[in-house]
């Protein structure tokens, strides 16, 4: 077990232990559920990825893991083989010191069950309507009690593979959740007559399989965000069931989250447009309500060791969520320990993590550490085999390139043409998602640390190279827009591109042609109206911002109705004439006919690749990445970067 315990300054309630039930945990961090891995609920398949993505962060010296939740149901028995992959987990988390806890979550009605076969219908309190279209099979009294004995089945299973305990989750809209919320649960019988006697029988049939000294979390809501005529239980409702839950003496530790799900995801998982620990005040109000002395989890957005601290020195909670913040950087910790807290690589609240999760993928990711999931992959050790390697490019995926060859021992160079580094992404920080260019700044800072200096305005050409003599070449130049092929007559219409726009000036009215649906054309017309001109927005899919994230597209709507002046979906510009924009339908059906002064187009972009024929012709191994390659996300690019490095030097 790895030695946590030297003495830290500046942060010492961070790293102090704190006694849950009869488990020291050893500092203040905690690692909240997060669905991360479908391949590790998955009978057969290797459970190898998400065992070492939470063996790597207990390593870094995390106090508590509540792990994702295997899914259950009424009657669903759990096999022997799921019980020795949890058996595993637990075993490679506890022996790196963290404590462990298994998140018991039932979705009721929310969602959709299409997507797996193997499931049966949405069971609710009421026969009502999730929000995404699918309606619940409503409960019998004998089928309530079911599902209580599934929630004890399931924490039996957790005692078995031996973890720390367990966590009911009462929170982000799932089916507890819905058995306290009017809206919900109008039930004549003993279910709604006392909204908190579901939970109360789940807390009481867990509690009678986690002895032992093993700990009951139980996550809330600290505020549902919906009044009772709304059909929402409001915060006092909500403090009084919370009250009746504590009264129980079952619940060690109180975890939060805030609102109900769906819509109000998104700010339960705050992303770049908010400050850190913007949940915090709702977690307070909630604490001074119950007047407990149940230790409470701090949760939403807390990203730095600092804010960590400030907050439970403060004493606004006992312990606080890092979720995110780790996996960034499993490392969080351990770097803050050893006074390299400004190499620690930050949360940009990009939502990558999330946005993955709930559109189905198979695994997470991140916006900048492409080892998530992929630590046993994309692992990093020094080479034998030292190369002279030249990067083109101080984007991000260059950058991240230039990161890993650093980090593996090659003499590592990275010149750019630009004059300064983070190619197209560096403009993101004249938009709301400014905290994106955190992640560039980070590499820079990195590279410095290890004495790579990234060179700028500098055209590699075939001079350079023969000078140069790299054993390799990564080619990381990006690509550029072009503005004048989005529509016919575009050129002559003086169409520009967003970092034109956003560099320079535009007219007082605008129109934003968004051809790719991601957040570029999104936030670039919404820091131009935040400017001051009159935005008018265009695309030609059925939605806006179509490739953008679910919790950003969920954001979308408030911002745009303050912002746009108008916004039309499934419409083409069809032409400008003398200044009038036409905007047609795919079948050239007019939708709508207005005056512009600019046209700002995000059309598909196109790689920058004029140096590839001059390394074929000298005969220069070379490897193409990012949008040279293929224009895509930064995600991408990061990920590519770090994979070249790893591919440089092997045949």
């Amino acid at each position: 077990m790895p030695d946590h315990s030297h003495a830290v300054t500046g942060l010492p309630t961070l790293f102090s232990p704190i006694r849950i039930r009869n488990t020291e945990v050893r500092c203040r961090a905690v690692i909240t559920a997060h669905g991360a891995s479908e391949s590790f609920r998955t009978p057969g398949a290797a459970p190898d990825r998400y065992v070492e993505y939470l063996r790597r962060r207990a390593a870094g010296g995390v106090g508590l893991i509540i792990t994702q939740p295997p899914w259950f149901n009424p009657g669903i028995v759990q096999t022997a083989e799921n019980l020795d992959r949890h058996a595993l987990l637990v075993e490679r988390v506890k022996a790196e010191g963290a404590v462990i806890l298994m998140q018991l979550a039932h979705l009721g009605l929310f969602g959709r069950t299409e997507n797996d076969l193997h499931r049966p219908p949405l069971w609710g309190f009421e026969p009502v309507q999730s929000v995404a279209g699918e309606t619940a099979h409503h409960m019998s009294d004998d089928e309530v009690l079911q599902m209580v004995d599934a929630y004890r089945q399931t924490a039996a299973f957790a005692a078995q593979a031996d973890f720390d305990g367990v966590e009911v989750h009462g929170g982000h809209g799932y089916l507890i959740q819905q058995s306290l919320t009017p809206s919900f649960n109008t039930r004549q019988d003993r279910w709604g007559e006392d909204r908190t006697l579901f939970a109360r029988e789940v807390l009481a049939a867990v509690r009678s399989e986690v002895e032992d000294g093993r700990i009951i979390s139980y996550r809330t809501t600290t505020d549902d965000l919906r009044s009772p005529e709304d059909g929402g239980m409001g915060f006092e409702l909500g403090a009084q069931y919370v009250r009746r839950l504590l009264d129980t003496s079952v619940i060690d530790v109180l975890n939060t989250t805030i609102g109900y799900g769906n819509e109000s995801y998104a700010r339960a998982i705050p992303d770049y447009r908010f400050g850190e620990a913007p949940n915090i005040p709702a977690v307070v109000r909630l604490r001074q309500a119950l007047d407990t002395h149940v230790p409470v989890i701090g949760v939403g957005k807390v990203s730095s060791v600092g804010i960590a601290e400030s907050l439970l020195a403060s004493g606004q909670c006992d312990l606080v969520a890092m979720t995110r913040a780790h996996i960034a950087d499993p490392d969080i910790l351990l770097k803050a320990r050893t006074g390299q807290a400004a190499r620690i690589r930050p949360c940009v609240g990009a939502n990558v993590c999330v946005n993955r999760k709930l559109a189905g993928f198979a695994e997470i990711s991140c916006f900048h550490n492409p080892q998530v999931l992929r630590e046993l992959e994309l692992v990093t050790a020094s080479t034998s085999s030292v190369k002279r390697l030249l990067i083109v490019g101080a984007g991000p995926a260059g950058l991240k390139a230039a990161e890993v060859a650093m980090g593996l021992g090659h003499d590592v160079a990275v010149m750019d043409a630009s004059p300064r580094p983070g190619g197209r992404l560096r403009y993101a920080g004249l938009t709301a998602a400014a905290a994106l260019v955190s992640s560039v700044e980070h590499l820079v800072g990195e590279l410095a640390e290890g004495g790579v200096k990234v060179e700028h305005g500098v055209v590699v050409d075939d001079e350079l190279l023969r000078k140069y003599r790299p054993d390799e070449v990564i080619l990381a130049t990006g690509a550029s827009a072009d503005p004048s092929s989005a529509f016919p007559g575009a050129q002559e219409a003086g169409a520009i591109g967003s970092v034109e726009a956003l560099e320079g000036r535009v007219g007082s009215r605008v129109l934003v042609y968004d051809m790719v649906g991601a957040n570029e054309g999104a936030l670039v017309a919404e820091a131009l109206a935040a400017r001051g001109s009159e935005v008018r927005f265009v695309t030609p899919f059925e939605t806006v911002m179509v490739n953008g994230g679910e919790l950003h597209r969920v954001q979308l709507p408030e911002t745009f109705h303050r912002r746009m002046h108008q916004v039309i979906t499934m419409g083409i510009v069809g032409l400008v004439d003398d200044g009038v924009a036409t905007v047609v339908r795919a079948n050239g059906d007019t939708v709508d006919e207005f005056p512009v002064d600019t046209i700002v187009t995000m059309n598909p972009l196109v790689s920058n690749v004029e140096l590839q024929p001059v390394l074929e012709r000298l005969g220069v191994p070379y490897r193409v990445i990012g949008d040279a390659l293929a224009p895509r996300n930064a995600m991408q690019a990061y990920k590519e970067g770090h994979e070249a490095a790893l591919a440089v030097g092997v045949s």
